[in-house]
């Protein structure tokens, strides 16, 4: 060897570098803002969207046990209403895709995208859903 260390590893790198290293093990971790649920940070969307989900399945299950002659239209008004809280989160994650693909971190956006495509299918079905039960009762009145 010719005694020449290559440039990665001159005394001015790699005492940078060491340096970046200690800073980074002696600074605390960013603090989170506002409050969180385990790694999810609870937003006023979040807990809006949570809360009509469980009050859109809730009534979609309630006018599932009821028997009479309401009982098709209210299956349509709760589909609507989950097709719709599902299209608002569909929503959402292409904001959250968009997010983790502007900061590289390209993982969370493939899973995101993969979890919004689901969910924007299930926004879809529940949609369909409520116009099938919505023309069913319009086919169904008596005159």
């Amino acid at each position: 060897m010719s005694g020449r260390r290559p440039y990665t590893s001159s005394p001015q790198a790699s005492s940078r570098v060491a340096g970046e290293a200690r800073r980074s093990l002696s600074d605390p971790a960013p603090r989170r803002r506002g409050p969180h649920l385990g790694p999810v940070s609870l937003s006023p969307i979040r807990i809006m969207l949570l809360v009509a989900l469980v009050g859109g399945l809730a009534f979609l299950l309630w006018s599932v046990l009821v028997r009479d002659q309401l009982q098709i239209p209210l299956m349509a008004t709760g589909f609507a209403i989950c097709g719709l809280v599902f299209a608002a989160m569909a929503v959402l994650t292409v904001i959250s895709v968009i997010r983790a693909g502007h900061d590289g971190r390209d993982a969370a956006a493939v899973v995101t995208a993969l979890f919004g495509g689901l969910i924007a299918m299930a926004s879809l079905m529940c949609l369909a859903a409520a116009t099938i039960f919505s023309l069913i009762w319009s086919g169904t009145k008596s005159g």
